[in-house]
């Protein structure tokens, strides 16, 4: 049990240093550090993409518009999710309970490009403009699903635990492994 302390206190040394967060750390099941970080988010990918949508006919006579936009798309883990680890007895492995990676931030950048030109987007009522950023921002989530920054940043995440694990002095078992089929 002493070692898995031991090796719990290096873990959440390491975890501090390299990431500036400190996971809920157990040792052989019993709590040891509670979950700790600064800040709402981790952000473990960064993207900026371009992204398309149709606003579909607005105040009499409008047509249906093309919008396009680049969007600042943050990937990673929320702090108030649980971010665990269980070191286990011999302090030689460690059970990891990542959360999942989600976007974290959905920034526009700019304003978007109408399409015709001839209507500008500080021109359109607020309610069209309300309406249009959301269609771009539900592009701009499809976007990074389909790219695959969520996998990218899921698999940089589980890289970088694993590392500062190592360095810890003990080798990591995702839960998320486990329990697939």
């Amino acid at each position: 049990m002493s070692s898995a302390v031991k090796t719990g206190n290096r873990l959440k040394e390491a975890f501090q240093v390299e990431l500036g967060i400190t996971p809920r750390i157990l040792a052989n099941a019993g709590a040891i550090f509670s979950q700790h970080a600064e800040g709402d988010s981790f952000v473990v990918a960064e993207r900026t993409m371009a992204v398309e949508g149709r606003l579909d006919g607005q105040p009499p006579g409008w047509t249906t518009m093309a919008l396009k936009a680049e969007f600042r798309v943050q990937v990673g883990i929320f702090n108030r999710e649980t971010f665990q680890i269980n070191v286990r007895r011999g302090g030689e492995e460690a059970e990891v309970d990542v959360p999942k990676t989600k976007i974290v931030l959905l920034k526009m950048i700019g304003s978007p490009a109408v399409d015709p030109a001839s209507i500008s987007w500080d021109s359109l009522p607020e309610r069209a403009k309300e309406k249009g950023l959301l269609i771009l921002q539900r592009a701009a989530k499809k976007n990074a699903v389909d790219s695959g920054l969520m996998n990218e940043a899921a698999g940089t995440l589980e890289t970088r635990v694993a590392s500062i694990a190592r360095n810890a002095g003990c080798r990591v078992v995702f839960v998320s492994k486990l329990t697939e089929p």
